[in-house]
């Protein structure tokens, strides 16, 4: 979802079904957008998540899982896939992190943010 809320519609019969029953329809995201309404008028409940388990909850498509005990889906040989058969180990989050997190990109895109823009 976006950090400002333009997450779009849902479709017609979802927001019936929230509305004729009325259902707690929640939202997981990573930003700090977590209030009712905020991410669509009809989503009572917002979660914050680390974005791996904002695409996690995706998966599952629901909100009251047990990660340690159900599956999140199917895999393409038809057989349950668990959180954990999916997870980065420490070694694979630490590898791409220094392959792609470099300081010069950080001086570069913040060295002169005080500085402002000629359109400012």
């Amino acid at each position: 979802m976006t950090c400002i809320g333009n997450s779009g519609e849902i479709p017609n019969e979802v927001a019936a079904a929230i509305h004729d029953k009325d259902l707690v329809a929640a939202a997981v995201l990573s930003g700090n957008r977590n209030f009712e309404g905020r991410v669509h008028p009809s989503t009572r409940a917002n979660y914050l998540a680390s974005p791996p388990l904002v695409v996690a909850y995706a998966l599952a498509g629901r909100v009251d899982i047990d990660f340690e005990k159900e599956p999140i889906g199917k895999g393409k040989d038809g057989k349950d896939v668990y959180l954990n058969d999916i997870w980065p180990t420490r070694d694979e989050v630490s590898h791409v992190s220094a392959s792609t997190v470099k300081p010069e990109l950080f001086k570069r895109v913040y060295g002169s943010i005080l500085k402002g823009h000629k359109l400012w």
